[in-house]
């Protein structure tokens, strides 16, 4: 995908909040949220100096006790970069003592105790090292745990209780306690419970006796149902279509991920501003919430101007039209020409929704495109028009299954491996769907996939009788919570009668390009035609694997593994292979990707390829 850069013309349940009894004060606060903003607090210092001259690196690492604690104090450390004069070093020092007694203390140990010491282990890099003795902790004396209220006997939370995390005689773990506590309401609210609170959420502390007694008593309150849902504003769109992108319906159970499911879906749409999806607890009647979906449209046209790199087709340049209102009934009309090293397209696409359910739409589209690529040259008038279905009727963006059927037309010439020729094919294809991501826009757990069969006759008037059969798919997990491993694949397989030659490029298979091989150039492997150069294949089988680490909050470096190729019959398979390392942004519209690929097998100039791209894309 290219990058462009665009102009455009157009709670019910509180905290932490118990008694502490020894000193007889009152602690209050989130232990995990009060570490979090340690972190953040010893992060924003290290940005501060960050950019002074003659910086040092200051390490904090954690000495005296066991291993599990280490990393849990360490995070609550993170590394900073100061001012080499001493008296920095010693604010460094001071302010993660700071974090380190609170973080000590969420964890149970009260009366830990720890020395210091500091040391130049290089040039600009300072080393800190607390030696800790944590000393006795507390251990929890009593655990009074209940639950009441219409929803007390619901079988996940009677599981939830049955898992709580901490037991007597064990040290008091603040960190997990607070997480259960919200894992509770999480799973409460969205089963329609939005008065689940705690009537009593409370921990009282001797550190004199070093003892902790658990009081937590739940009450989930009624369950809710959705009310009536009233829709203002945007009155140059019809309620209907509006009403498409909206996840739930009257008596659906009152979730608030549904509403913010449908907040998603309408800015998603480029059709809103200012858009607001509220449920009124306070007009509930009968248990039922009416929800208020407020809107502003945005101006129904939209000219963007852009230019960017894509290291498939090189730098580009683009002009997109948007008209997402013609005749005032939500048909939308897009007019883009693309002019790019490799790739010079325009293209016309017309949609006009139909049905109830997001994603259901009659589509027309024609195209012309000119590509020069390593394997290739080719000119493509393409056409094609059909009908879309949505096969879900939880409306959203990040999950959805739909079934496309089309007619397509394509009059094309062609240059490749050193051949001319040219040909015209009118054929049918049927494609099949399925996207399930908790974040469109952060695809780290989800799965998708894409199916789709197509095929063209001389009896009604194409040059070759083929079927073509595709599919490409890519599944993410998240194996623990900065560990993500993902795979994927893309499949081809195609009956000719007749010679390769007779299809056009984009009918056969080649495999190369960030989201294949991305070791090796855009489209340039397969099997090879009498002359040696590459002309493209039958079968298509590629594969891969990647995981990520999480350094930050919305960053991650990446190491990935692909093989495949392009091929005629399994007897000629030649599997080539690369590997990589690169980063992802997971930004505001969406993951950005920079990759550095080595092939492994048959290497080509460059030995390392550069891939980059913005948005989700398989």
């Amino acid at each position: 995908m290219a990058l462009l850069l665009f102009w455009t013309t157009s709670e019910t349940a509180g905290g932490f909040l118990g008694s502490v009894r020894g000193d007889r004060s009152a602690k209050q606060g989130r232990p995990r949220d009060l570490l979090r903003g340690l972190w953040l607090a010893g992060l924003a210092v290290s940005l501060l100096y960050g950019g002074m001259a003659n910086a040092d690196d200051v390490t904090f690492i954690v000495k005296g006790v066991s291993k599990p604690l280490e990393v849990n104090l360490v995070h609550a450390l993170p590394p900073a970069v100061i001012g080499s004069q001493a008296d920095r070093l010693e604010e460094a020092e001071m302010a993660a003592g700071l974090r380190l007694k609170d973080a000590l203390e969420a964890y149970g140990y009260y009366g830990a105790t720890w020395t210091e010491s500091s040391k130049h282990i290089a040039a600009g890099k300072v080393l800190v090292t607390f030696s800790v003795t944590p000393g006795r902790p507390i251990l929890v004396r009593k655990i009074d745990l209940k639950s009441t209220g219409d929803g007390s006997k619901l079988p996940a939370l009677q599981k939830l209780f049955a898992q709580f995390p901490l037991h007597k005689k064990e040290v008091l773990n603040q960190v997990i306690y607070e997480d259960w506590k919200g894992n509770v309401l999480s799973l409460l609210t969205a089963r329609g419970y939005a008065q689940a609170s705690y009537s009593r959420h409370e921990i009282l502390m001797d550190r004199d006796q070093f003892w902790a007694d658990i009081y937590l008593w739940l009450n989930t309150g009624p369950r809710f149902r959705v009310g009536d849902i009233n829709i203002t504003g945007a009155r140059r769109y019809p309620r209907w279509f509006i009403q498409r992108y909206i996840s739930f319906k009257t008596g659906d159970w009152y979730s608030p991920k549904a509403l913010a499911v449908t907040q998603s879906n309408l800015r998603n749409a480029d059709r809103f501003s200012d858009i607001s999806v509220h449920g009124d607890l306070g007009k509930a009647t009968n248990n039922a919430i009416p929800v208020s979906v407020n809107l502003k449209s945005m101006p129904g046209q939209h000219l963007k101007i852009g230019a960017g790199y894509s290291t498939d087709i090189g730098p580009n340049a683009a002009i997109i039209y948007d008209n997402y209102n013609a005749f005032e009934q939500a048909q939308h009309v897009r007019v883009s020409i693309l002019a790019a090293q490799l790739n010079r397209n325009a293209s016309i696409t017309y949609s006009w929704p139909v049905g109830a359910r997001l994603g259901s739409e009659y589509i027309a589209q024609g195209s012309y495109q000119n590509q020069n690529l390593t394997a290739y040259n080719a000119n493509e008038i393409l056409a094609s028009a059909g009908r879309q279905w949505s096969l879900r009727s939880n409306n959203s963006l990040g999950k959805g299954e739909t079934i496309e059927a089309l007619v397509n037309f394509e009059d094309a010439n062609y240059n490749v491996a050193g051949q001319f020729n040219t040909s015209l094919y009118i054929y049918p294809s049927v494609q099949y769907s399925i996207q399930n991501f908790r974040n469109i826009l952060r695809p780290i757990s989800g799965y998708t996939l894409t199916a789709r069969i197509e095929g063209a006759s001389k009896v009604w008037g194409s040059d070759a009788n083929f079927i073509r059969f595709s599919a490409q798919g890519e599944w993410r997990k998240r194996l623990a919570q900065n560990w993500v491993l993902g795979t994927r694949a893309k499949l081809g397989a195609m009956w000719l009668n007749g010679s390769i030659g007779e299809l056009p490029p984009n009918l056969r298979f080649f495999a190369g390009g960030q989201n294949s091989l991305p070791g090796y150039a855009y489209q340039s492997q397969g099997p090879l035609a009498a002359n040696g150069a590459v002309e493209g294949g039958r079968l298509l089988a590629v594969g891969g694997f990647d995981i990520q680490r999480f350094v930050a909050k919305n960053w991650a470096v990446v190491a990935f593994y692909d093989v495949g190729n392009a091929f005629n019959s399994w007897s000629s398979f030649h599997a080539l292979q690369d590997v990589g390392l690169g980063m992802r942004w997971y930004s505001p519209v969406g993951p950005i990707r920079f990759d550095l690929a080595h092939p492994l097998v048959a290497p080509q100039t460059p030995a390392v390829r550069v891939a980059f791209s913005v948005g989700f894309s398989l």
